[in-house]
C-alpha cells in the first residue's frame, strides 16, 4: 500500500517514481541493443562502402567481389525499385552519374537499366559491366555465411509516396528469403521511413541512422535513439563529429559508426579517439591495413 505523504513529499516520490521508470526503459533498451549486436570477426569492423568504390564501379558485383578478396567484415548497398516493381542496386536515384544512360531509377523497367553500362563511367576497362539486382547481389553472398551488410534504402516516402513503402518490404522479404536479415542493418536517411520499419518489423530488424538526427529530413515524430542500433556519426564526410556527439550516442547504448569520402590516418586517429566502432570506407585495403597496424583487424 502506498504510504499517506504530504505535499512535498508526494513531488519527491513522484519525481523518484518517473526517474526509476525512465531508467528502467533505458536500461531495456540497452539490454535489447546488447542481445542484437552483430556479431564482429574484428575489434574495429571494416565496411565496404558500394562495395570498394576506389578501385571497382560502385554498386556492381565485381565491386563487391573485391570487397569480399580485400577481406572486409561488412558491405553496404544502395537499393531501388524500378518501374515494374524489381529491386536494382543505384545509389542516386537516377541512372546519370554511375552508367550511360538518364532517368530516374523509379521511372525506368529492369530491361531498361539492365541495358546500361554500370562501368563504363569509371574506366574503360570496366565498361560493360551491369547493374546488378538485389537478388543477383544476394545470389554472390550466398556462401559467405560471416559477411555482414548494410542494406540502404534509396526509396524515400516524401519522393515516391507509397512506393516507397512497399520498395522497403520487398528488401526486407528478400532479406528474410535469403537469411541475412539476423546479420545486417537497414539504414535510410529518411527518418519517417525508419519509424514505419521499426514500427513493422519491431527489433528484428537493426535500423542504421544518421547523427545529428536533422540529416534524417522533415516530419519525424521519434527521438532517433529509441529505435536506432547503430549511427552514423555524420559531420561532414569530411571530419569527425565532436566526441560528445559520440558520448550522447554511447550513453544510449547505440553503436556509433564513421564514413569520410577519402580516408586518411588522422581522420581514423581522432574517429578512433572519440570512439568508432566501425568504418565505412570507400577504401577497404586501406583502412583494414590501417587498423591491423593498430592491432584492431586482422
Amino acid at each position: 500500500m502506498r504510504p499517506m505523504l504530504d505535499n512535498s513529499d508526494e513531488r519527491r516520490y513522484n519525481i523518484t517514481i518517473t526517474y526509476f521508470a525512465e531508467n528502467c526503459k533505458s536500461f531495456h533498451k540497452f539490454s535489447r541493443r546488447r542481445k542484437m549486436k552483430l556479431p564482429y570477426k574484428n575489434q574495429i569492423p571494416v565496411a565496404g562502402h558500394r562495395g570498394a568504390a576506389k578501385y571497382y564501379p560502385e554498386n556492381t558485383l565485381i565491386g563487391f567481389e573485391a570487397a569480399i578478396a580485400l577481406g572486409c567484415d561488412m558491405v553496404e548497398n544502395d537499393v531501388h525499385m524500378t518501374k515494374d516493381g524489381e529491386l536494382v542496386l543505384m545509389h542516386d536515384h537516377t541512372v546519370n552519374r554511375t552508367t550511360n544512360g538518364t532517368g530516374a531509377v523509379c521511372d525506368l523497367t529492369l530491361d531498361e537499366i539492365k541495358s546500361l553500362d554500370a562501368g563504363c563511367k569509371k574506366d574503360a576497362r570496366f565498361a560493360g559491366t551491369r547493374v546488378p539486382t538485389l537478388r543477383e547481389f544476394m545470389e554472390l553472398f550466398r556462401d559467405q555465411p560471416d559477411m555482414l551488410f548494410n542494406i540502404e534504402l534509396k526509396d524515400y516516402p516524401d519522393m515516391i509516396g507509397e512506393r516507397a513503402y512497399e520498395s522497403a518490404r520487398k528488401t526486407i522479404a528478400m532479406m528474410d528469403e535469403y537469411g541475412i536479415t539476423e546479420r545486417s542493418v537497414v539504414n535510410t536517411w529518411n527518418g519517417v521511413l525508419n519509424e514505419w520499419i521499426a514500427d513493422t518489423y519491431g527489433e528484428r530488424v537493426r535500423i542504421h541512422a544518421y547523427a545529428p538526427q536533422e540529416l534524417m529530413g522533415k516530419n519525424q515524430t521519434r527521438d532517433m535513439y529509441d529505435y536506432a542500433y547503430c549511427v552514423c556519426m555524420w559531420k561532414n564526410g569530411e571530419k569527425p563529429a565532436a566526441r560528445s556527439a559520440y558520448d550522447a550516442a554511447k550513453a544510449r547504448g547505440v553503436e556509433t559508426w564513421a564514413y569520410y569520402g577519402v580516408d586518411t590516418p588522422e581522420l581514423y586517429e581522432e574517429s578512433l579517439a572519440n570512439g568508432a566502432e566501425l568504418f565505412t570506407t570507400n577504401d577497404p585495403k586501406w583502412a583494414i591495413e590501417f587498423l591491423r597496424n593498430k592491432g584492431l583487424h586482422d
